[in-house]
């Protein structure tokens, strides 16, 4: 003998049916439209659970792409490099409070990993000069750089 399922809405019929969403067992369509708001809230909590899943993965991403341009591999940089940012300096952008917001950016986000996978970043960064976003970013890290550097304004003579 097989034992009667009961609803689970209303506790009190016997369930017919299953929710194709959650498989929550109910027995008629009033038990159903009860039901569905909470099932609709519980799935949207859900998919917000999973976005800010993707965006910490993106974030580790990111830190692990950065973690692999070491200090170690910058120090065998060239030193007649003229452009070379000391490690202290490099230490300020990671603190940066600034840049840390602007990394919330997806969109800036994608530009850098696709800058970090290149196999001609010199090209894909003229590419990425042409973003605004990318642009108010490396405006940002030059600042953190360099804070005695002027501005560059352009004249409208």
């Amino acid at each position: 003998m097989t034992k009667k399922q009961v609803c689970e809405v209303c506790t009190e019929n016997e369930s017919k049916y299953k929710c194709p969403a959650c498989l929550l067992k109910y027995c008629s369509l009033l038990c159903y439209k009860k039901h569905k708001e909470a099932c609709k809230d519980a799935r949207e909590k859900t998919e917000q659970a999973k976005k800010s899943e993707e965006d910490a993965n993106v974030i580790h991403s990111v830190e692990q792409t950065e973690e692999r341009v070491s200090v170690e591999k910058l120090e065998e940089l060239d030193e007649q490099t003229e452009d070379r940012v000391s490690v202290e300096k490099l230490e300020e952008l990671e603190h940066s409070v600034p840049l840390r917001q602007m990394l919330e950016n997806p969109h800036l986000r994608t530009i850098l990993q696709d800058l970090a996978k290149s196999t001609n970043p010199a090209k894909q960064m003229e590419k990425f000069m042409h973003e605004p976003l990318f642009l108010e970013f490396a405006d940002e890290c030059l600042q953190t750089v360099e804070p005695s550097a002027p501005d560059v304004e352009m004249d409208s003579d």
